[in-house]
């Protein structure tokens, strides 16, 4: 297809940003410029996923893709990240690419969040999964091919025995019952290994589970910011290759 518009993947590096990704590529109607993922400056983490900026770009790697990695000062407040992603969506809109894609589902504070930042710029929002159902795209990531192991999870929520394991049809009966089965409101985080859209596997080993706490700002109600802090339970995950750990 002739001069299809160019869109920018806001990447996590986990399941639903994967499905929306298969789905953009499978409709034929965009040209997938490249993957663009925000990382803390002083981690190299990405946010509350705690993956390191190594195995995302492994991960881009395997999926074909450039990857732009917009770094996060330590302040990790919610201005520095509005400024930050400004300030890209700025770059971009002087390379031509007007459109920018996530993978949300059904937060509409978000949506609204990124559309009025967007909009103000000139660039559009594509949301593939929006408002589908949850277990429907749980399993439809399963059923697809996709593999991914839980990365991060809300302590108050799921138990540290969860973290690190695949996603799958078990998990989502036995583990996932309390909490929304794709995290849409941050009770956990994936990070995808394998799939249809990969050209090779991303073989990752979970070495260690790490409780700590995290600070974080969000809107309200009203539209106001406010910090809150929760624990997570993170997967100390390194790269596998010839079956050894990576550093």
């Amino acid at each position: 297809m002739q001069n299809r518009p160019k869109i920018s993947i806001a990447w996590s590096g986990g399941k639903d940003s994967t499905l929306a990704l298969h789905r953009i590529i499978n409709s034929g109607q965009w040209h997938v410029d490249h993957l663009h993922t925000v990382v803390n400056a002083d981690t190299r983490c990405v946010g509350l996923h705690g993956i390191h900026e190594d195995l995302i770009e492994r991960q881009a790697g395997a999926l074909g893709f450039p990857l732009k990695k917009l770094y996060l000062d330590p302040s990790h407040t919610n201005n520095a990240y509005q400024k930050l992603v400004q300030s890209y969506c700025e770059e971009l809109k002087s390379q031509g690419i007007l459109h920018m894609m996530f993978g949300d589902i059904f937060l509409e504070d978000l949506k609204d969040y990124r559309d009025t930042m967007l909009n103000s710029i000139g660039l559009t929002g594509v949301y593939p999964l929006w408002q589908e159902d949850t277990v429907e795209l749980f399993r439809e990531f399963l059923s697809t091919g996709f593999h991914s192991l839980l990365c991060a999870a809300d302590a108050s929520l799921l138990t540290k025995e969860v973290v690190g394991l695949p996603l799958s049809e078990e998990m989502l009966v036995n583990d996932l019952q309390q909490v929304d089965p794709c995290g849409e409101n941050g009770e956990y985080h994936s990070f995808v290994t394998d799939g249809p859209i990969f050209s090779e596997p991303v073989p990752v080993t979970c070495v260690d589970v790490i409780s700590k706490a995290y600070r974080f700002e969000a809107l309200n109600e009203a539209g106001e910011t406010e910090e809150h802090s929760s624990t997570f339970w993170f997967a100390d995950m390194r790269f596998v290759e010839e079956g050894v750990p990576g550093n």
